[in-house]
């Protein structure tokens, strides 16, 4: 059955994510990895990139972003759990994909199978890898995630010692990443510093006895920018990758290419005389004659109800308010002084529109949240309309 092109879709362009590399790795390339306690012939000394993609490469879609990355050359891939790792596997991704969250014991099997990098923190799941793994004859890699202050998963680093000497003895788990958190690194530069410095202390403590862990990350989008250092060769950037800047600051340093815009159109315009209501509640009452328009994205399409009567979004370059309460399929928006708002107008949601512009930012403020979850929310739950070198493919 043919289906006709969605009303409202998430626009998201190629060519952006490939700009937001390629100034990533400027930044990367510029950390010089180095301690005086490190062998000089322990590899690597340059700093590279992992490519965090997981929640399905925040909003923009794996199955695009991911084979992007891999042909521009990216080595290391990060995503949450198994389930979006096996996932990888099966769109053909060949490179190295690091499982952030610790998983179960009984997952062993299918990190193994699948080539797998697993973050270990507890001496169990270690086991679980190590006996698979010599059932098959295979030796796995896997990263220890030390817990710095981020009070999630990991060893507290002042029992990361004894850990990791522990599981360096199982002969089928091979340590080839550290890793830490940082809860706070926009925020809170002195407990993100500390952080640091416990990583490295650990670091040159398990140099010093010959236990080389050949790649230190902690540094996400932020960490990476706003946090030079010599202590990690593998930065982990995210929301950067996607065009959105994890603190203001960083404006002014790396020029990003936001990567999404979500897009509708009119489809109904109605004179609504002075003195109506508009939507459930009743919340919106007419002060005087008005044009409103119906778009039909709500809370369903990711839209927070709490945009009610709030948001803004564009139709004609111009910013047209919202009216009343959020639905679930539908918004109604103010078009009183925009005569180009007809049935069939184009409306951006988020984006730019002529000189007019709503920021992921913008949405997020006025919806009391981050960014972060304003293209999650909106990448995972509308089609997806992929534009790259001037086409567009449908998914």
């Amino acid at each position: 059955m043919a289906y006709p092109d969605p009303l409202t879709y998430v626009e998201i362009d190629l060519k952006a994510i490939a700009h937001n590399l390629r100034m990533l790795r400027r930044i990367a390339q510029k950390n010089r990895f180095y301690l005086p306690t490190r062998p000089k012939s322990a590899k690597p000394i340059a700093m590279d990139l992992l490519a965090v993609i997981k929640a399905d490469a925040y909003g923009h879609g794996v199955q695009r972003v991911a084979p992007l990355l891999e042909e521009a050359g990216v080595r290391f891939f990060g995503v949450s759990d198994v389930t979006e790792g096996v996932r990888l596997r099966e769109l053909g991704l060949k490179r190295e994909v690091l499982l952030f969250e610790t998983t179960l014991p009984d997952h062993a099997p299918y990190i193994v199978d699948h080539r797998l990098t697993p973050t270990i923190c507890t001496l169990p799941m270690a086991e679980a890898l190590d006996r698979y793994a010599r059932q098959k004859k295979v030796v796995v890699d896997a990263h220890v995630k030390v817990d710095t202050g981020m009070g999630r998963l990991g060893v507290w680093h002042e029992e990361a010692f004894g850990f990791i000497r522990k599981v360096h003895q199982y002969k089928h788990v091979r340590l080839t990443g550290l890793l830490t958190h940082f809860p706070s690194a926009d925020t809170d530069k002195r407990f993100t510093k500390a952080q640091i410095q416990a990583l490295y202390d650990l670091v040159t403590n398990l140099d010093r006895i010959g236990l080389v862990i050949p790649y230190i990350h902690a540094a996400n989008s932020m960490g990476l920018t706003g946090y030079p250092t010599h202590v990690m060769n593998l930065a982990r950037p995210g929301i950067m990758l996607y065009g959105l800047y994890p603190h203001p600051s960083l404006e002014s340093q790396i020029a990003l290419k936001p990567a999404m815009q979500v897009k509708s159109k009119v489809i109904l315009v109605k004179d609504v005389a002075k003195g109506r209501s508009i939507s459930y509640g009743r919340t919106f009452l007419t002060r005087r004659d008005m044009r409103i328009a119906v778009v039909p994205i709500g809370y369903n399409d990711g839209f927070f109800r709490v945009l009610s009567n709030k948001a803004e979004v564009l139709i004609g370059g111009q910013r047209c308010r919202v009216t009343g309460v959020v639905t679930m399929d539908q918004i109604m928006v103010d078009v009183t002084s925009v005569p180009e708002a007809k049935i069939g107008a184009p409306v951006v949601i988020m984006g730019r529109q002529k000189d007019g512009v709503v920021s992921a930012d913008e949405v997020a403020r006025k919806a009391r949240t981050i960014h972060y979850e304003v293209v999650c929310h909106f990448g995972n739950r509308l089609p997806r309309v992929y534009k790259s070198r001037n086409s567009f493919v449908k998914t």
